[in-house]
């Protein structure tokens, strides 16, 4: 990997469905990322670090605030559950954050829930409406530092 694909998205050279910026960006995934799947959400630190040992002291904070405070809003979206991963495919710190809707059969749980046939899925109006009433949702919650 010649660039950091985190690091071009959050400098406006790749897809983002919606941010809020701070100290983390939080930003739904591409539509063909995930074939459409509506509360697929990425967390990530806005400064470049590769890894959980790379942050500095201040930010596993705000990527902990950012994360439960989008699983609220994600269930005030729907949501009956909402997932959390970590992944190291990317050296840049982020986490998914991802909404499992009611109804979800147990072999699409966890990391398969995107691929639930029936789950809610739009294109880049949906993607774009959910994320502004995402925005609004973090609004309410009175957000300070994202």
């Amino acid at each position: 990997m010649s660039e950091c694909p985190i690091c071009q998205k959050h400098r406006g050279e790749g897809p983002l469905g919606g941010e809020l910026v701070a100290t983390v960006v939080a930003s739904h995934a591409p539509v063909e990322t995930v074939r459409g799947y509506l509360g697929y959400v990425f967390v990530e630190t806005k400064r470049h670090a590769p890894g959980l040992a790379d942050l500095t002291d201040d930010e596993p904070s705000a990527v902990a605030l950012a994360v439960s405070r989008l699983a609220r809003a994600l269930e005030s979206e729907g949501a009956e559950n909402v997932y959390s991963f970590v992944f190291d495919h990317i050296p840049h710190h982020h986490v998914h954050v991802v909404a499992r809707y009611p109804g979800t059969p147990r072999e699409y749980s966890g990391m398969r829930v995107d691929e639930w046939p029936e789950a809610p899925r739009g294109g880049e109006a949906e993607v774009s409406g959910l994320c502004r009433r995402l925005r609004e949702a973090l609004g309410q919650a009175r957000l300070t530092g994202l």
